[in-house]
C-alpha cells in the first residue's frame, strides 16, 4: 500500500473546511491518552521505583451495507472487514523520573507504519516546579472536548477516516516539553502553568491510499497524475512513430539514391552523392532519436509506477520544525489559557504551476527535488485562546485561533489565506435516567475569501465556503450500575449539507472484557459541495471485544 499523505489536485474544500471537526471529535472507543494508567495494576519494583504492565487485546467485526452495482441498486453481498489489534503500555516511574512506552499493534501498522509500533515513548524529569519531557509524544492543547482550534503539533491518521478515537488518531511526534508550575503562593499567577514545546520535523496528515476510506479528492489526484503521465509517454511514443517514419524515409531515399548514383553519368554522380549524404545523415540523426526516446519511453515506464508515492517534500527536516508557548491559569472559577504556535499547517498546499514540469521531471529522471515538487505545507502561526467554565448544571467551554500564514493578501494560489478558527459548547447532565448531552459548535472564516481564484489560477482554496460550520451533538447513558452504556454521535455540516450518525452501546461484562456494538451512517446531500464526495450513504455494523489488563 502507498502512503499517500495528501490528496494534492483539486482537494481544497477538503483540506480547508473539510475533516476539521474529524481532527478532534471522538467517533470510536475512548481510550484516553494515558490508557496504561487505566488498565490495571500489573506492576513490579525496581531499586526505588515501580514497572508497571497495562495493555488491551481487541477485535472487530465490521460489515459494510452501503455498496451498489452498476445501476445504483443496493447489492446482497456486504463486504466485511476483521481487524485485530492490540496495546502494550510499559512504564517505569520514581521520585524524580519517569519513562513510559506504549506499543501499538494492527495489520495497518506492521505493514505500512512500522515506526508506529512505538506509539509514544516519553521519558520524564521532575525537578522542582520543572516538569522535562523528551521522546515521541502526543500533545493536547486546548479546554476542547475532543473537539479544538489549538491543538496543532501532532498530524492525523484517517486511514480508516474519523472512526477511531481523537487520541488514537493522532500521530506521535518528537519532541521536547518543558513544564513550569508556577507555586500556589505567587499571586496572581498562583496555580498557573506555563509550557514550551519544539520539535526537530513535521508528519503531514495522512490519509488511506486503497480501499474504502480513500478520499475522492485522493483518486481525482491520482486520475489526474495518471492521465498527465499518459500524455508524456504517448508523446515520446508519438516521437517514436514519428522518427520511425524518417528512419525509413531517409534509408529509402538513402538505397534510391545509391542506385541512381551506380546507374547516373559523370556529370550527375555528385548530385546523388549529394542525396546519398543528406539521407545518410538524416537516417543517423532518427536512428540517434529513436535511441533516446526509447531509453526515455523505458524509463517513463519504469517510473511513473512510483509516481505517487514521491509527490511530497521531505519533512523530516529543520525548516519544518515546530514550536510553541503555552500559558493556562485559573481565575476564580474560570479556567483559561493563552498559546501561541508556529510551525506548519498539517494540511497541504499545492501549487499548479509545477505539475506539468514535476510529472515531466519525476518520469525522465525516476527523481525530483523538493523545490520541483508542487506539494508543499504552509508556514504557520497561530494565536489562540481557550476558556473553561461551569454555569450551574452546564460546564461550557470555548477555543479561538488566529491562523496567519504568508498569504495576508489572500490572492496567492500557492498558500492557505489566513482564517480564523473558532469552537465553543457545552455538557450537562439530563434530568432522566444517567442521560448526558455534550453539543459543540466548530467552525471557520476564512480571510479575504473574495481573492481566491482572483488571478484565474486554481487556487489551493478553490471550491471551499467563507464560512464553514458544523454542529456536533453526542448523547449517552448509563444502565445496570454501569454495566450497559449506550450512546449516538451525530455531526451536521450546516454549508456542505454534509450529515454523520454513529450510534453505540457498550456491554462491561467483567473486569477487563467489554462487548461492544457499533455502526455509521453518512450522507451527503450536495455532491458537488460535500466534504464526504463518494461516501454518500455509506455506512457500516460493527461488533467487537475488548479486553484490558
Amino acid at each position: 500500500m502507498k502512503k499517500i499523505k495528501f490528496i494534492g489536485l483539486f482537494t481544497a474544500a477538503l483540506f480547508t473546511a473539510g475533516f476539521a471537526f474529524a481532527d478532534d471529535f471522538d467517533f470510536g472507543d475512548d481510550f484516553g491518552s494515558d490508557f496504561g494508567g487505566d488498565f490495571g495494576d500489573s506492576s513490579a519494583s525496581f531499586a526505588g521505583g515501580a514497572l508497571e504492565v497495562n495493555g488491551e487485546a481487541q477485535i472487530d467485526f465490521r460489515a459494510y451495507f452501503d455498496d451498489e452495482d452498476e445501476y445504483g441498486l443496493p447489492v446482497d453481498e456486504w463486504k466485511t472487514d476483521t481487524t485485530p489489534k492490540g496495546k502494550i503500555n510499559l512504564k517505569y516511574s520514581n521520585s524524580a523520573v519517569s519513562a513510559e512506552a506504549k506499543f501499538a499493534f494492527s495489520k495497518d501498522v506492521l505493514e505500512n507504519y512500522r515506526e508506529d509500533v512505538i506509539d509514544e515513548l516519553t521519558l520524564e524529569s521532575y525537578l522542582g516546579n520543572f516538569v522535562v519531557q523528551a521522546g515521541k509524544m502526543k500533545v493536547v492543547w486546548g479546554k476542547g472536548d475532543k473537539l479544538h482550534a489549538v491543538d496543532n503539533f501532532n498530524a492525523n491518521d484517517y486511514t480508516d477516516f474519523i472512526i477511531p478515537d481523537y487520541i488514537d488518531r493522532r500521530i506521535a511526534e518528537p519532541m521536547i516539553r518543558v513544564l513550569y508550575n508556577v507555586p500556589k503562593d505567587v499571586g496572581p499567577f498562583s496555580s498557573s502553568r506555563f509550557e514550551l514545546v519544539w520539535t526537530p520535523t513535521m508528519t503531514a496528515d495522512r490519509y488511506a491510499s486503497g480501499g474504502r476510506w480513500v478520499p475522492a479528492q485522493v483518486k481525482s489526484l491520482e486520475k489526474n497524475l495518471k492521465r498527465i503521465a499518459t500524455d508524456s509517454i504517448s508523446n515520446t511514443i508519438k516521437g517514436l512513430e514519428e522518427n520511425r517514419t524518417k528512419l525509413a524515409v531517409a534509408q529509402t531515399g538513402y538505397y534510391n539514391a545509391e542506385s541512381a548514383y551506380e546507374a547516373a553519368s559523370e556529370a550527375d554522380k555528385a548530385k546523388y552523392a549529394a542525396q546519398m549524404q543528406a539521407c545518410g545523415s538524416a537516417a543517423k540523426t532518427a536512428q540517434e532519436n529513436l535511441t533516446a526516446l526509447n531509453a526515455t519511453y523505458i524509463s517513463q515506464l519504469s517510473n511513473s509506477s512510483s509516481l505517487a508515492d514521491n509527490l511530497y517534500p521531505d519533512t523530516k527536516q529543520l525548516k519544518y520544525m515546530q514550536a510553541g508557548a503555552r500559558f493556562t491559569t485559573t481565575t476564580g472559577s474560570l479556567d483559561w489559557g493563552l498559546s501561541y504556535y508556529v510551525g506548519r499547517d498539517k494540511r497541504a498546499s499545492f501549487d499548479n504551476s509545477k505539475i506539468d514540469s514535476f510529472v515531466s521531471t519525476y518520469l525522465s529522471k525516476g527523481s525530483a527535488d523538493d523545490d520541483d515538487k508542487f506539494i508543499d505545507y504552509d508556514f504557520l502561526q497561530v494565536f489562540g485562546l481557550e476558556a473553561a467554565k461551569t454555569f450551574g448544571a452546564y460546564n461550557f467551554r470555548a477555543e479561538g485561533a488566529y491562523n496567519l500564514t504568508k498569504d495576508t493578501a489572500g490572492d496567492d494560489p500557492k498558500v492557505h489565506n489566513n482564517s480564523v478558527g473558532w469552537v465553543f459548547g457545552f455538557d450537562r447532565d439530563l434530568p432522566l435516567s444517567e442521560l448526558n448531552m455534550n453539543v459543540q459548535f466548530q467552525g471557520k472564516y476564512i480571510l479575504n475569501h473574495d481573492k481566491i481564484n482572483d488571478l484565474g489560477v486554481l487556487d489551493t482554496e478553490s471550491g471551499t465556503f467563507e464560512n464553514d460550520n458544523k454542529v456536533v451533538v453526542n448523547i449517552s447513558d448509563s444502565w445496570n450500575h454501569g454495566k450497559v452504556k449506550p450512546e449516538v454521535s451525530a455531526v451536521y455540516g450546516f454549508q456542505h449539507y454534509d450529515l454523520i450518525v454513529m450510534p453505540k452501546i457498550t456491554w462491561y461484562v467483567s473486569d477487563g472484557l467489554e462487548f461492544c456494538a457499533k455502526g455509521m451512517y453518512m450522507a451527503s446531500y450536495k455532491s458537488d459541495k460535500t466534504e464526504f464526495e463518494g461516501w454518500h450513504n455509506n455506512g457500516f455494523v460493527q461488533l467487537g471485544a475488548k479486553y484490558t489488563f
